[in-house]
């Protein structure tokens, strides 16, 4: 019996250490949607979930510190939807569940993941109706961060006259799709949900539209930080003696004329100092590019007069021709970005050490609100004179004395005896 057991466990030792380790290979593939109920495009669905199916567990937690329900959008919504995690089933309903005779669009967003933290980089959408039909009509647009020129991934809202909400979100390159929806108008509002709370908070960017259904061609939504305050001038900075910097406390609508005459510049005593240019940013990007070019060509052509080699201008290579293309370039608002700052430039110099006072017609902000402001400032004092080089005097020249021989000293002749 005895020899029977040690033989026993010999021979289970032995296959135990032929085992492959425990785990296997790391898992680094995301998980991936198998199925969504009810059917895309289905129509008189009762169902009263919608149910998203997937390959693996999905982690309840979401990504980070987001929720799993901020993954998924319910449009037309009524609040905040109900959703059920059920390890690799995800089930989804209105607040207060499925309105009869209206067409749903149920959106999952990227960023599910595993338990292992493996995410998804796309997302998924289903379109169903409660009746028996769904409408075709949609609004589709791209979303910008107005102020950078960039796509937004930009939370969007479109509310109709008796406040039911279609919900969509835009993806990286901005573009957003909201609906199925019915003929009527349409109040737009794109967000950027900085903190991911489906609202719009003090200081986000933000871009409302007025939109009736059906609409030919997209819209466009500017994003940008709006207030309900004129944009007043700030205390301007003295860039050179001819040159001012004028900063406003709100965004001005780039749409706009700037001309000299809405600026009056005065000393203390009322002289007047003229204003002869003002320029918005991209024009002051513009002037400055020319000026730079005027300026090497000036050179070069100084250059060539004198006789001197001039350095060879080499053309750009020719694109290299792959076999597959470049993706498109981003798209970018069609409207020049807002700005902040306006640059005056004089027709005579600042004094230094002098006070000033600059006043404005007002101008424009993106709110469309125009207000009159004035600023004092005054120039800097003049920097001190410089110090003469100090100066080493000339060598005073040392004349050379020859050595001479001391004298032997006088001897007294004896005296007489």
């Amino acid at each position: 019996m005895r020899k029977s057991l040690i033989l026993v466990v010999t021979v289970l030792t032995a296959c135990a250490s032929a085992a492959l380790p425990p785990g296997g290979p790391e898992d680094k593939v995301p998980p991936r949607l198998v199925r969504v109920t009810p059917d895309t495009n289905a129509v008189n669905v009762t169902d009263r979930v919608v149910s998203f199916y997937f390959d693996e567990t999905i982690n309840d937690r979401g990504q980070g510190a987001q929720e799993l329900d901020n993954f998924f959008l319910v449009s037309p919504s009524d609040g905040a939807a109900k959703l059920s995690w059920h390890r690799s089933r995800i089930d989804i309903n209105p607040r207060h569940g499925f309105r009869p005779n209206t067409a749903y669009t149920i959106t999952m967003l990227p960023g599910l993941a595993d338990l292992r933290s493996n995410t998804m980089k796309t997302g998924a959408s289903v379109v169903f109706s409660t009746g028996p039909t769904i409408p075709t009509l949609r609004i589709e647009g791209n979303a910008f961060d107005w102020v950078a020129g960039t796509p937004a991934r930009a939370y969007l809202e479109a509310v109709t006259p008796d406040s039911i909400i279609y919900l969509a979100q835009a993806d990286s390159l901005g573009r957003f799709t909201i609906g199925p929806l019915t003929p009527g108008s349409y109040l737009v509002r794109a967000i950027i949900d900085q903190n991911g709370n489906r609202a719009l908070d003090r200081l986000e960017s933000f871009d409302t539209l007025r939109v009736t259904v059906p609409h030919a061609g997209r819209v466009e939504m500017l994003a940008a930080p709006r207030d309900t305050l004129a944009s007043r001038m700030e205390v301007p900075v003295v860039t050179d003696s001819l040159t001012l910097t004028v900063p406003f406390s709100g965004l001005l609508d780039p749409t706009q004329q700037i001309t000299p005459a809405e600026f009056r510049l005065l000393t203390t005593d009322s002289v007047a100092v003229p204003v002869v240019v003002a320029l918005s940013p991209p024009e002051l990007h513009r002037a400055d590019s020319l000026r730079a070019k005027v300026t090497a060509d000036s050179l070069r052509r100084a250059d060539s007069l004198a006789g001197k080699p001039l350095t060879p201008i080499i053309a750009p290579l020719p694109p290299v021709v792959s076999a597959k293309p470049p993706p498109p370039p981003p798209p970018k608002p069609s409207i020049a970005a807002p700005y902040k700052s306006v640059t005056l430039k004089l027709g005579q110099p600042l004094k230094p050490n002098t006070e000033y006072r600059l006043s404005t017609t007002g101008l424009r902000g993106i709110n469309g609100i125009v207000q009159p402001s004035e600023r004092r400032f005054s120039t800097p004092k003049p920097p001190p004179p410089k110090a003469a080089p100090d100066t080493v005097p000339a060598a005073t020249p040392v004349r050379r004395v020859p050595a001479t021989t001391p004298a032997a000293p006088a001897t007294t002749p004896p005296s007489a005896p």
